[in-house]
């Protein structure tokens, strides 16, 4: 499958996840704001209590695809023979699944958060917010296009690459080329550690696109010849140069807080489907039925 159709599929499926998510919940808001004593005399109730028509399949689907994020372990240990797709496009799905999950066990749950199910529940969301800071460190290790981590020698040569591209641009001045340098001279630093590391690498994330934005007015005010598109592609270098030395700087740093992360996410995950299939398994012994 090529990059711009998977990217389009997934954008759909977030568009669609997010669409019904909504729809639920502006529809049952004033349910979910009346005390629980008063919900069984609501109208909606038998449409959206935990086990009504609405959150009973939204909590199935919810829980469906909590299994299906055990699909990228699998993937990434090749566990019965699965090889297809790339890494990387098993995480996006991951992610996905790790968002739309716990979205609609949330609207199953009808906001009643009380007994051991609670435990799973918190869980869940432990585990989907550590989720999405692991993928922000995943992020910081940079990759080939399979998702390997490239190592140390290749991003510099890379880095090399960009100063070259940027020398080679016709006419452009020797000020612009020291401004491009100090775009990607921020503070980040080797000896940053731990969540220092992560906090430096957030503010470099954050206060790069208005670095960039104030190169690209220097180097339109600099270089007036310079078609756009040149001045485009000096901005992107730019921002790839001063990428690349966010990362070169915290390489280290980031992988041991990525390898960390795993210790405390993996947990999180095990004790939430536990307690999910225990619940499961109550449920059904005590004859609650969906549409079936």
């Amino acid at each position: 499958m090529k990059g711009a159709l998977f990217r389009i599929i997934l954008i759909v499926l977030y568009a669609a996840a997010l669409s019904a998510f909504i729809a639920v919940l502006a529809a049952g808001l004033q349910y979910y704001r009346l005390p629980l004593s008063s919900r069984p005399h609501s109208e909606m109730h038998a449409s959206l209590k935990p086990g009504g028509t609405w959150s009973h399949g939204l909590g199935i689907a919810g829980s469906m695809m909590i299994l299906l994020l055990f699909l990228y372990s699998a993937r990434k240990k090749r566990v019965f023979g699965l090889r297809w797709g790339s890494v990387s496009r098993w995480l996006n799905v991951h992610i996905f699944f790790g968002i739309a999950g716990p979205l609609f066990v949330t609207l199953h749950s009808a906001f009643k958060f009380t007994g051991i199910i609670s435990v799973s529940y918190f869980s869940m969301m432990a585990v989907m917010l550590s989720g999405i800071f692991g993928r922000y460190i995943y992020m910081q290790i940079p990759r080939d296009k399979k998702g390997a981590a490239l190592s140390l020698e290749e991003i510099r040569r890379r880095d090399e690459e960009i100063v070259g591209a940027l020398a080679n641009i016709h006419g452009l001045p020797e000020d612009v080329l020291a401004r491009v340098s100090d775009v990607s001279r921020v503070g980040v630093h080797a000896h940053e550690s731990g969540l220092r590391a992560v906090a430096a690498a957030l503010v470099h994330d954050l206060t790069l696109p208005y670095r960039l934005r104030k190169l690209r007015r220097y180097v339109r005010l600099r270089g007036k010849d310079l078609p756009p598109r040149v001045v485009r592609e000096i901005v992107w270098l730019a921002r790839e140069k001063a990428v690349l030395k966010s990362r070169i700087a915290l390489s280290n740093s980031m992988t041991r807080v990525f390898h960390l992360w795993h210790v405390v996410h993996r947990p999180f995950a095990y004790v939430m489907v536990v307690i999910m299939f225990v619940h499961i398994a109550v449920t059904v012994a005590f004859g609650y039925r969906w549409i079936f």
